[in-house]
């Protein structure tokens, strides 16, 4: 990643981020919180990117050129991306998969950077029993997000991207289709190293559901930011996440929660708060390695992670997450691993090329 140079005044990211934080304090009341276990398709919040994923799950703050973190924040796409094709595959627990592959291009006439994408996810195979547990066959499960996203530079420091989505899950013969949009922001200061991210994911509904009940998307707020540290080849990153929903202790589906910022249920003591409070953030840092900095090591933390997964008295590394990626020439190379339960880690992979090395500018 280069370094940034650029003539500009300091604070003013940080006035960008409060009104971040003043923008979603407004929006709390409006975007309601989900209720815990109501929700459907909740896939679409899961890491796109092997990058994303050794981050600690998410990334809404990268100025960089990894084209799969558009599912994560659409106002990542940049001209970078123009003809960049990206694979992502990761392997987790009791034979699930799920990935990605995208499409980058950037129209000059309009000067927008667009993108067209699928997320997948395979549950594997279940056995079917009858009422009294004897086996009758076999069914699968899965779920495929058909996606096209768009950004557009405002102006010489703030994108602004959107994604639209068209969702198809299957149960055995059970089917349900849906449509969401995400909304993106994305404040970048070179002069700082300093970036800013605001996003609102899963806007919408089902079309068709799998029985008469209709369900919420998993809709999210997030707010993010990171930092380039200026004497060190070091990127700090912190995400908020559900900012739509303060409590994320347990799910009560009686219970209509307030915002993030007020409102919302008090809990049982200071211990619990602050643990509650530690489950909205990310923690995310990369090194990069080299001259050119080919190279990168990475490692996130996510709290909400580790406390969901861990088991009682029995100490594991749950929650924590490392990968590194690595450029050979015109292929970017990416891996991640979690630790999501003491029994085993998810891994993920991702590579990624332009197409332009190959065929010239030509019709790309």
């Amino acid at each position: 990643m280069s370094h940034y140079v650029e003539e500009g005044n300091v604070g003013e990211p940080m006035k960008i981020f409060y009104s971040l934080l003043f923008f979603t304090t407004v929006l709390s009341p409006i975007v309601y919180s989900q209720v815990g276990g109501s929700s459907i398709y909740t896939f679409l919040n899961s890491s796109s990117s092997a990058r994303a994923t050794a981050l600690g799950g998410t990334i809404i703050t990268d100025p960089g050129s990894d084209l799969a973190l558009a599912l994560e924040n659409p106002a990542q796409l940049n001209e970078q991306m123009n003809g960049q094709i990206s694979f992502q595959h990761q392997f987790i627990q009791l034979g699930i998969q799920s990935g990605y592959v995208g499409f980058g291009k950037f129209i000059p006439s309009k000067k927008i950077m667009t993108h067209g994408a699928i997320k997948y996810i395979g549950y594997g195979t279940f056995e079917q029993t009858d009422e009294f547990g004897n086996q009758i066959g076999e069914f699968k499960g899965n779920e495929v997000s058909l996606q096209l996203g768009a950004s557009y530079q405002v102006y010489e420091k703030l994108h602004i991207g959107a994604n639209v989505k068209f969702i198809q899950s299957s149960l055995d013969v059970y089917r349900s289709s849906g449509m969401a949009l995400d909304l993106g922001a994305l404040y970048i200061d070179t002069a700082s190293n300093f970036t800013v991210g605001l996003v609102i994911k899963q806007m919408g509904s089902q079309l068709t559901s799998y029985e008469d009940t209709r369900e919420n998307l998993p809709l999210n707020v997030l707010v993010g930011i990171s930092k380039r540290l200026k004497h060190l080849p070091f990127r700090l990153s912190l995400t908020w996440h559900h900012l739509n929903k303060w409590n994320l202790l347990y799910d009560d589906p009686n219970s209509q929660e307030g915002g993030f910022f007020g409102g919302f249920q008090l809990l049982e003591n200071e211990a619990t708060k602050t643990d509650n409070f530690f489950r909205h953030i990310i923690f995310g840092g990369e090194m990069y390695l080299g001259k050119k900095e080919l190279l990168s090591l990475r490692v996130g933390y996510n709290h909400q992670l580790k406390q969901e997964l861990s088991v009682t008295n029995l100490r594991s590394l749950t929650g924590i997450s490392l990968g590194f990626g690595f450029r050979v020439k015109k292929f970017q190379f990416d891996y991640a691993t979690v630790r999501r339960h003491f029994g085993g880690s998810s891994h993920h992979l991702g590579l990624s090329t332009n197409l332009r090395y190959f065929t010239g500018n030509g019709i790309l």
